[in-house]
């Protein structure tokens, strides 16, 4: 019994220290931190000073920084007194990134609760061993007591449905006001869009298909169409291309140009226009390419907040995330399984798309099954999903590419034609849609488009037959 009334309270001072270093290195963190603690929920006082600068900062709209937080701790008086300017220095090192600031916010969160608690049956206790008020009395006055500390958790995610009522009103007669048949980000193919009305925040999409079928070239048909057309922010994550490959197809695709002829130089002169053209405009683009071929989903999920982050500052907001593909990443810990793997996975970019209210594309491959010889259609179906069926569950849409001329190489009329099977929608109906495809410089058009435009340059010279389609 010595030993446990020398027990230091519940505490968690390095977690102190990393919510005050997020909160010092980025304004949003300082904004999510303060949505959760208040300055009596840190343990040790010097840190209850710094945050209370911090926040009194906030609420008078001011910058939260080194600088500001020095300063108005010097008007206060109290900048000696929580080590000066050197220990503010020390709290922003304390962390590399402010991504994790409400995970370390709760843990501070937590043992506060806990403080409290012991305070308040001590109280009890001490009331129990003096016998000065009638047991009824005590019961109830602990019962308060511990109510009021637990008032104290946010009650998080719980709508009353008067509000909730009144904002789905609202948004029903702003979409009757609109009359738009795309609501969410825009693919650029006419048929697909009308099928899903864009791609919708929040919400996760599985492109899948078979090797060689052409998900990357869709998913950058989508990005670049985003970026150049809707002008809006997108993150593309590649775990299998460099960001200079992924450049190249890129301004190929836009300019009309053979991918092969680019690489080998073997185009002509007046081709130049055409790559200069495209290379401007992703230059003046919002596409931010990551390419990491060891990417884990808490990697990704830290780098997307970050880059949100940066892009709210600059008031705009990030459309879109691609990942380039699903099966290349790795999950956040030790797993029993690839199968256990890939579920950790595929949460873990349904939470991102929750998190940053962003659409979320995910590229993966599908099993050998529609190539099984015996198996009459070759179409892909919600059951090819490689190594995990929590892929489905997760997925808000699922789309597969089918190219029937991949499995009749002799028959030229297939060459241009492919599908885009949508097998999985939550909140839409399922079908099948027609588009246009080039193998030769890997882009989907709308089906309409049975020819390059006119003033395109052509798109494969004689020598080369090469194609890419992945």
């Amino acid at each position: 019994m010595a030993n446990d009334s020398l027990q230091l309270p519940p505490q968690a001072v390095e977690a102190e220290m990393a919510v005050l270093g997020s909160m010092l290195i980025e304004r949003d963190a300082a904004e999510r931190a303060l949505d959760i603690l208040a300055d009596r929920d840190f343990y040790q006082d010097s840190h209850r000073r710094v945050f209370r600068a911090m926040a009194d900062l906030a609420g008078r709209s001011s910058a939260v920084d080194y600088v500001t937080v020095g300063e108005e701790l010097r008007k206060l008086k109290q900048l000696d007194e929580v080590g000066g300017m050197g220990y503010l220095s020390e709290l922003m090192h304390k962390v590399a990134t402010a991504a994790h600031v409400e995970h370390y916010a709760r843990i501070v969160k937590d043992k506060s609760i806990l403080r409290e608690l012991i305070t308040t049956a001590t109280g009890v206790v001490a009331a129990c061993y003096k016998e000065e008020k009638p047991p009824a009395e005590i019961l109830d006055e602990a019962q308060a007591d511990v109510l009021r500390v637990s008032q104290r958790q946010p009650l998080q995610g719980v709508v009353e449905a008067k509000d909730l009522a009144h904002e789905v009103l609202d948004q029903i007669e702003a979409a009757h006001k609109a009359k738009r048949a795309v609501t969410g980000i825009s693919s650029g193919l006419k048929a697909l869009d009308k099928l899903t009305t864009g791609f919708q925040k929040s919400d996760l999409i599985l492109i899948a298909a078979r090797p060689s079928q052409g998900k990357t070239a869709l998913a950058l048909n989508v990005a670049s169409h985003v970026v150049l057309e809707e002008k809006l922010p997108v993150l593309f994550f590649s775990l299998e291309m460099s960001r200079h490959a992924i450049m190249q197809r890129l301004i190929a695709s836009e300019a009309r140009v053979n991918l092969m002829d680019i690489r080998t130089g073997y185009f002509p002169a007046k081709y130049w226009t055409n790559l200069t053209n495209a290379t401007a405009r992703f230059s003046d683009s919002a596409l931010h390419v990551v390419d990491s071929p060891n990417l884990s989903v808490l990697t990704a999920r830290s780098i997307a907040r970050q880059l949100a982050s940066k892009l709210r500052r600059e008031n705009r907001e990030l459309a879109l995330i691609v990942i380039d593909y699903l099966q290349l990443m790795r999950g956040g810990g030790r797993v029993e399984s690839r199968q256990q793997e890939v579920s950790e996975i595929s949460r873990g970019l349904k939470f991102l798309a929750r998190d940053l209210n962003v659409p979320v594309i995910a590229l993966s491959q599908l099993s050998r099954r529609p190539e099984e010889k015996g198996r009459a259609d070759t179409k892909p179906m919600l059951s090819d999903l490689r190594e995990s069926g929590a892929l489905e569950q997760d997925a808000d849409l699922v789309a597969f590419i089918y190219r029937e001329s991949y499995y009749k190489q002799n028959d030229p009329t297939l060459e241009r034609k492919a599908e885009i099977i949508v097998a999985k929608q939550r909140q839409g109906p399922v079908g099948t849609v027609e588009v246009a495809f080039d193998r030769r410089i890997t882009r989907f058009d709308n089906a309409t488009l049975d020819e390059a435009p006119s003033d395109a340059p052509a798109v494969q010279s004689e020598e080369t037959q090469t194609t890419f389609t992945e």
